[in-house]
């Protein structure tokens, strides 16, 4: 900012130099001439008054006379009033500038000199000139540099303790104030921000954490009556209870792996994970949901490891098999591909939808709630990303790392 603001001030003051330059030559040359003009004229009436004798008589001029009367390099011609030369000395001059006097009985005296002496008393003076307006280039550059320093350093100290906020350092001190009050406005609104950002991320995490407990609490009480019912003579019961049971446990870790990223973590639990296995899972179980939709939920394809925080990405798979059943139509597909979990049904998503989706809105009245939102931000802290591949059979693709990444 400091470079730029030099830089600004320095062309500013050039382009007004430039601007001035002309009508400040034309004065300047304008002013030298009338005034060597003026002395030649001087020159021209002294001669008369000190010839007046001679001019009146007619009596001859000596040129050791006129040579007292004359200014080395000057030439002076003396006219009768017929224009006949009466007397003259000094040399001829090419391309003069001549000053007249008129004299006695008619008679003119021209004085001559040279437009060279002319020329190089304009030069001596715009060379003053050209000095003075360096001066001031300079006087403007370092002015506009300590006025820069004055506004650029609290400005990149508030910059840099911006970035600390955004970070979610809320204890980042912000700079003095500047005694500039556009800049400390901005400082005093970004302190009462970063207070109010910091108020509320610690209401929500306090919240967080409560609800967190209340539900590890509620799930650790079915677990035990699950648990109990493991233990039935029944082995459909047995069976149930225990494919329960396995949800339940990975309910719990997502709730802790969820926990852990809405305190600014990026999935702190990332492993080498089969994304078959994981596919394969939340597939049994959704199923029973979808017989009872008279739907079919199909799953192909093979996968390479990928890491990846499990909890994670069971969340997503049924964020997307909920939002395809719901919102969905026809036969859902999960196919995995290398490090891809592509689930499609044979509905189509519009334009608004698919830009609500890559917009990440947290409308829930948008076409398709929060869950998507959620499932995006759950897939970039696990370092892969959920695109909409298809708007017509509408088909999400998660990507995620290679286990080679870590």
């Amino acid at each position: 900012m400091r470079r730029r603001l030099v830089r600004n001030t320095v062309l500013v003051a050039v382009m007004v130099l430039l601007v001035l330059a002309t009508p400040v030559v034309l004065l300047l040359t304008r002013a030298t001439e009338d005034e060597l003009r003026s002395r030649l004229t001087a020159q021209a009436t002294t001669i008369s008054s000190n010839l007046v004798d001679e001019l009146l008589s007619g009596a001859p001029i000596k040129s050791s006379t006129l040579a007292d009367l004359v200014l080395a390099g000057d030439r002076v011609d003396i006219l009768a009033s017929n224009g006949s030369v009466i007397a003259s000395y000094g040399e001829p001059i090419r391309n003069p500038l001549h000053g007249v006097a008129a004299g006695p009985a008619g008679t003119r005296i021209d004085v001559t000199t040279s437009r060279s002496d002319l020329q190089r008393r304009i030069a001596r003076q715009l060379l003053l000139l050209g000095v003075l307006a360096a001066g001031g280039v300079l006087l403007a550059a370092v002015l506009a540099a300590i006025f820069g320093a004055r506004v650029s350093r609290p400005l990149e100290q508030l910059a840099a303790s911006a970035a600390r906020l955004g970070a979610g350092d809320f204890s980042a001190a912000l700079p003095p104030p500047s005694g500039i009050r556009e800049i400390d406005d901005i400082r005093s609104t970004l302190s009462a921000s970063a207070a109010r950002l910091d108020q509320t991320l610690s209401s929500e995490r306090s919240f967080t954490g409560d609800a967190t407990h209340q539900l590890r609490t509620g799930l650790t009480g079915i677990a035990l009556q699950l648990e109990l019912l493991a233990t039935h003579e029944d082995p459909a019961v047995r069976a149930d209870a225990l494919h329960a049971l396995e949800q339940t446990d990975r309910l719990t870790a997502t709730l802790d792996e969820l926990l852990d990223l809405a305190r600014g973590g990026r999935g702190s639990q990332r492993i080498t994970v089969d994304l078959r296995e994981i596919a394969t899972q939340h597939r049994g179980d959704w199923m029973q949901r979808y017989q009872i939709s008279r739907r079919t939920l199909g799953l192909s394809g093979t996968s390479s490891p990928v890491l990846a925080t499990p909890g994670f990405v069971g969340q997503i798979i049924d964020i997307l098999l909920d939002n395809a059943l719901r919102h969905g139509e026809g036969n859902v597909h999960i196919t995995l591909s290398d490090r891809q979990v592509q689930i499609s049904d044979q509905g189509s998503i519009d334009t608004d939808q698919s830009t609500s989706f890559f917009q990440g809105s947290d409308d829930p009245a948008a076409p398709h709630g929060r869950g998507l939102a959620l499932a995006r931000r759950l897939a970039q802290a696990d370092g892969g990303r959920l695109d909409l591949s298809s708007l017509a059979p509408s088909t999400f693709t998660l990507a995620l790392p290679g286990a080679h990444s870590a």
